[in-house]
């Protein structure tokens, strides 16, 4: 799932819940930076959760759950100003959680 220079880079709101998508979600995700929320649970993503997450500055809401995520929460995560929700319930995740600034 190739995201640069697609027409996903106007949005403000995805959700792609519940589609059954699997693999790892990608880098370029990141690049969204009009994102205001991303919904993203309930599918089979696999990997690590992105540290380009972290580029989403005006995101509010993020919700991750009910994949197959391992590994730790960026640290990165925790300088989202805006960010008012975070869902990363029912992954393999392991490690702190990113402290807000």
């Amino acid at each position: 799932m190739e995201l640069v220079g697609s027409v996903f880079t106007m949005y403000k709101t995805i959700d792609v819940s519940r589609n059954k998508l699997e693999g790892d979600i990608p880098e370029s995700i990141g690049s969204l930076k009009e994102l205001i929320v991303l919904n993203m649970s309930n599918n089979a993503f696999t990997g690590r959760i992105p540290q380009s997450l972290a580029n989403l500055t005006n995101l509010q809401s993020l919700d991750l759950s009910q994949n197959r995520l391992s590994g730790e929460i960026p640290p990165q995560l925790g300088k989202l100003t805006f960010i008012e929700r975070m869902n990363f319930s029912y992954n393999r995740l392991e490690g702190p959680i990113p402290q807000g600034t």
